[in-house]
């Protein structure tokens, strides 16, 4: 969102607001066409030091503004007239469609990939699309999470590409969890999106694939796809140990049983990054197989064998959550609804409830709050048995809403 700074007296006169008026951090503080005669308006905009506007609509405004003090000025008007003059209503900017600006990054990273065997350069590109995302996701983790999962459990389109992403994201959430510098955690990211380079094309078939791999040939691919992604990494000039450690292990199982002061920063990336693909692949849908629930994902890849998280299972339940944004979830209420964003505890999550307690579609989404016993988590429920699909402008209004107000209980 790129923001530039509005005095308040800029809009006075106004008998609504022009444009959506923001604070620098980003969060929306009143909308377009707010009536700026409400007092609760005139409150908030005196109350806020710094008032920030998105210079599209900034820009258009002044247009307006240009185009209507000329107006006036050659119908020779008094300079009372003149002062009073002010613009046609701004057209709003057309704001891009729900989802479209995380469908344009999964496609900036397919077209990435795909280069690799043909453009040295696509590295350059994979670097891009890794700092889009992080801008992107700042401070709209759950919502990010909350895309990625849920398109994953329905689309199977692009799958390698969606994949990466999801896993860059809930890998660098656990690796805030361990403390991980914002560096480090970059490197982390360049790694998740590029670890399957060697089998980008060839996961992409085998989603739609129905049955076990049979082909030879696609085995001997998956099996050195790590350490051949490695040396497209090298041959496209990268230098990063790390980044080329990750890759060249993330299926490596022997780093498991090691004691974690004994790897090196790349081996620790590629055991996190080994666990996060499997637990990510799980929440995922393919030909022959739905997206399995949020409990089932957690017990096949989060879970050792006795039966309880192991120390990177723990690791990555604290990070996004028992029921993670984007999974479908039943209620004390009887209620069926998608997870929102993650709550202050792992199984106390923000949930938009879809369906009422006789299985009804609701006419609007209805937010529920977890924490209370009414609305408490019962279950996660399998993407393939709720036969309705979330409306993505609904659940961005309610992400919209969350965070200019914080989960409340």
């Amino acid at each position: 969102m790129n923001l530039v700074p509005l005095a308040a007296e800029h809009v006075s006169g106004h008998a609504l607001l022009p444009f959506s008026v923001y604070a620098a951090d980003g969060r929306l503080l009143l909308p377009a066409h707010a009536p700026l005669a409400d007092v609760r308006v005139q409150a908030k905009l005196g109350r806020q030091q710094a008032l920030f506007v998105q210079r599209a609509d900034h820009d258009a405004w002044r247009r307006g503004l240009a185009r209507a003090v000329d107006k006036v000025m050659q119908s020779n008007a008094s300079l009372s007239q003149l002062a009073q003059a002010r613009p046609d209503p701004v057209p709003p900017v057309q704001a891009p469609l729900p989802g479209e600006e995380w469908e344009h990054v999964v496609l900036a990273l397919d077209r990435a990939v795909q280069a690799a065997r043909r453009d040295v350069g696509w590295v350059r590109a994979v670097q891009d699309v890794q700092a889009q995302m992080r801008a992107m996701v700042c401070r709209r983790v759950d919502e990010a999470l909350f895309y990625f999962i849920h398109t994953g459990s329905r689309r199977t389109a692009l799958y390698s590409s969606r994949q990466a992403l999801r896993c860059m994201l809930i890998a660098g959430e656990a690796a805030r969890e361990l403390g991980w510098s914002e560096e480090r955690i970059a490197v982390l990211d360049k790694a998740a999106l590029t670890m399957n380079v060697a089998s980008w094309q060839l996961q992409d078939e085998l989603v739609c694939h129905v049955g076990p791999i049979v082909d030879e040939q696609q085995r001997a691919k998956i099996d050195r796809h790590p350490a051949e992604g490695a040396w497209w990494l090298r041959h496209s000039g990268v230098t990063d140990p790390a980044w080329l450690e990750a890759v060249q292990l993330h299926h490596d199982d022997s780093l498991a049983a090691r004691a974690p002061s004994s790897l090196t920063p790349g081996q620790e990336m590629a055991h996190l990054l080994r666990r996060v693909d499997r637990y990510s692949a799980m929440l995922s849908r393919r030909a022959g197989r739905e997206a399995l629930s949020a409990t089932q994902a957690a017990q096949q890849a989060c879970l050792g064998t006795d039966g309880k998280p192991d120390p990177t299972g723990s690791l990555m339940l604290k990070a996004v959550g028992l029921y993670p944004p984007g999974c479908f979830v039943r209620l004390a209420s009887r209620e069926t609804g998608i997870v929102l964003a993650r709550g202050e505890r792992a199984n106390a999550p923000v949930v938009a409830a879809l369906l009422n307690a006789e299985g009804a579609s609701m006419a609007e989404p209805r937010l529920r709050f977890t924490t209370q016993a009414k609305h408490a988590v019962c279950t996660a429920v399998s993407p393939g048995l709720v036969h309705v699909d979330p409306p993505l402008d609904r659940m961005q209004a309610l992400h919209v809403y969350l965070k200019s107000n914080g989960p409340a209980a």
